[in-house]
């Protein structure tokens, strides 16, 4: 696999993959909820349904591993104090936020302020990493898609629509995973994508198991639909997140994190078909200076 994301046209297209597949998650989430009786102010069963699907993709993760692995492992080199910093960055407490936040917004508008972890994304490479640098074009970048943002949150004569425990805590989630990625390309570089991304799913699923299962109050509808539902989130997290993973140590993630700019078109695009919501003004000019901003950042000036 890594053969492959070496040249840039595959991983450019292995990336629109992986974006389609975060984008398919946000119905997901909401359908999961719905389905396995997760009531609206029940944060821990939240907790809880991440938990469970994020350790069903650390095994799936291993699964691969033992399928598709060509390199040998060595146990000395393999990074445990960065895997468990990684795990709580990018599975505990993204997804504590993420999985509670999403249930408090709609999963279209949800879609475009994942957008921003592209432009979050050039911004904390810029500072982590010293060969990426801020340009011009960088900056005006993050500035139109930045209004984009705001445009999505504007709510017409009511002013702008914000509530901390849905749109802020999906937007806490992005700035986190953004994070991670930088530290993917930093520190994470000589790692095994297998064995970086599926330890990091099961120590970072745990707590999300424990604190879910101690303090959620739903009566949780456990059976094979439900089981069906988390495997294909569990499908969708250990296959983008290992292929993501490869991509980053290979190509700049200033450059890739971009594409995540397709993660709301997706999103928005399976959310209105799936749930049923409204494709408002709003969103659609959300997500152009979205767009717009991709197209400025990835010119060659």
């Amino acid at each position: 696999m890594m053969n492959l994301i070496k040249e840039k046209k595959w991983a450019i297209i292995l990336s629109l993959f992986v974006m389609f597949l975060w984008g398919s998650a946000i119905p997901l989430i909401k359908l999961t909820y719905l389905h396995a009786n997760i009531l609206p102010d029940d944060p821990g069963g939240k907790i809880l349904i991440a938990g469970i699907r994020f350790f069903m993709a650390g095994l799936l993760t291993y699964v691969y591993f033992f399928i598709f692995n060509k390199e040998k492992v060595e146990k000395d080199k393999i990074n445990f104090k960065f895997i468990i910093i990684l795990s709580s960055i990018q599975t505990t407490f993204q997804y504590m936020f993420y999985y509670i936040g999403l249930s408090n917004t709609l999963g279209s508008l949800a879609a475009v302020i994942q957008a921003s972890n592209a432009f979050i994304l050039v911004a904390i490479s810029i500072i982590f990493i010293s060969d990426e640098k801020f340009t011009k074009r960088k900056g005006l970048a993050l500035i139109i898609g930045s209004i984009g943002i705001l445009i999505t949150n504007a709510k017409g004569v009511e002013g702008f629509h914000f509530k901390f425990t849905g749109e802020g805590f999906v937007f806490i989630a992005t700035t986190l995973n953004a994070l991670a990625a930088v530290l993917i390309r930093k520190y994470g570089r000589k790692q095994n994508p297998f064995i970086l991304t599926g330890t990091q799913f099961l120590l970072g699923a745990t707590p999300l198991i424990v604190i879910g299962a101690l303090t959620h109050k739903s009566n949780v509808n456990f059976d094979f639909t439900l089981f069906l539902l988390l495997s294909y989130g569990a499908f969708i997290s250990a296959t983008g997140f290992t292929i993501w993973t490869s991509i980053l140590q290979v190509h700049s993630s200033s450059e890739f994190g971009i594409y995540k700019l397709f993660i709301p078109v997706f999103g928005t695009i399976l959310s209105v078909m799936f749930l049923g919501e409204k494709l408002t003004i709003n969103i659609v000019l959300g997500l152009i200076f979205v767009f717009l901003g991709a197209l400025v950042l990835n010119k060659k000036i």
